[in-house]
């Protein structure tokens, strides 16, 4: 349905991000076809503890298609991680606002996780720059631990059905369609 659904899009000329539109926002989450009630569960959990619309919540990623098509592997039950999406430029706000406190403007950036493969600092900004919040790559701070604690949580009463439940933020729709566009030009390749 997935692959046929893209396929349908390529022919009738969409863009990538309409493409990536209608898969990831209005097509049914493969990982969860025939259990409805258990992905409300899952979406209303994260709706309550961040306290956004539920509608703001989206599965991507292999659960939601079936398929990695950064990875270009299939789902999984019980080896696949969950990636989720939640589009909320409110939270999107209150999560940089917590990040530029608790680095005093950015000028202190000790708390961020600096190693010779990697520089969270840089790699925060980049990703903000895209307008998605990664909380991977946020200093350490008690939002940071709080934010880990509940999707560790959350992994384990998932954890018959999926390795990992992790997410980040997208300041809009556009910006997560966008993001989503570049696993349509996985699939065109």
């Amino acid at each position: 349905m997935y692959n046929k659904g893209i396929i349908k899009g390529f022919e009738q000329g969409l863009r990538n991000e309409i493409i990536s539109r209608k898969i990831y926002l209005v097509y049914p989450t493969f990982a969860f076809l025939g259990d409805n009630d258990l992905e409300f569960e899952l979406l209303n959990s994260i709706s309550t503890e961040f306290k956004v619309p539920i509608a703001s919540v989206q599965i991507v990623g292999s659960s939601k298609t079936g398929y990695s098509y950064f990875k270009n592997t299939p789902f999984k039950l019980g080896e696949s991680d969950l990636d989720v999406a939640i589009v909320d430029p409110i939270l999107f706000q209150k999560y940089c606002e917590i990040v530029m406190r608790e680095t005093d403007g950015f000028r202190n950036q000790a708390k961020f996780i600096r190693t010779e493969e990697s520089n969270d600092y840089q790699s925060y900004k980049e990703y903000l720059s895209k307008g998605i919040f990664r909380p991977d790559f946020m200093p350490t701070c008690e939002a940071r631990r709080k934010w880990f604690n509940y999707f560790n949580k959350l992994s384990l009463n998932y954890s018959s059905i999926f390795s990992d439940i992790s997410a980040g933020i997208y300041f809009s729709q556009v910006f997560f369609e966008y993001k989503q566009a570049q696993n349509i030009d996985n699939f065109k390749k």
